[in-house]
């Protein structure tokens, strides 16, 4: 429990860093130019409507919204191309950056099933006496999408795929003042209505 609290902390400092990184470059640049279409990519590139959910991957709300509802938002908007859905990283903890971490080394077309197996399975690999039980979890899940042991420290190990993560994060709380998740932005603006299919699919078609 000792080394978990240490590496959470180490989480937290890792945030607070790249926060003051991110104001700067704020300070000098328009927010229109931030990095809009970070994530993964569902749909056409193109489409009208863009819809951002921005989630933990240890959140038990986001792996509600990730099951039983965005299946409902392909079926319905992405796949006739009225919409494109992006899955942001908003880690809320060590275990989620991890597995947000990972999932930048999973094939492209691999990406959404890699997100599925963690949220479905999520009860069963967040849980550990310390981050290492979790990462071994992690890792199996990893396994059955192509990455082997040496693959998985690497990815583990890797800088830019940790900031990656954390500006989203980042970019997510100065963007749109997210501090919770899931949050779901569509066309830049915050959806606060019931994370249901029937309701967020009344609100996308009200979008002309």
């Amino acid at each position: 429990m000792k080394n978990f609290k240490m590496h959470l902390m180490n989480f937290l400092k890792m945030i607070n860093k790249l926060l003051k990184i991110t104001l700067v470059l704020f300070a000098f640049s328009s927010p229109v130019l931030a990095k809009q279409d970070s994530g993964h990519l569902i749909g056409e590139r193109n489409a009208n409507i863009t819809i951002e959910i921005f989630a933990s991957m240890t959140c038990p709300h986001c792996a509600k919204v990730h099951l039983e509802v965005l299946p409902g938002i392909i079926d319905n908007f992405t796949k006739n191309g009225k919409a494109k859905v992006i899955l942001k990283d908003f880690p809320l903890d060590l275990a989620a950056l991890n597995a947000a971490k990972i999932s930048k080394c999973v094939a492209t077309d691999s990406v959404l099933k890699f997100h599925d197996a963690i949220y479905s399975k999520q009860s069963e690999w967040m849980r550990g006496n310390n981050i290492d039980e979790v990462n071994i979890k992690i890792k199996k899940i990893a396994s059955s999408f192509g990455i082997d042991d040496k693959q998985f420290e690497s990815c583990l190990a890797n800088k830019d795929n940790e900031e990656m993560v954390l500006k989203s994060r980042i970019e997510a709380k100065n963007l749109h003042d997210i501090n919770s998740t899931p949050t779901i932005i569509i066309n830049n603006k915050k959806y606060t209505g019931n994370f249901s299919i029937k309701d967020i699919s009344k609100y996308i078609n009200k979008i002309k």
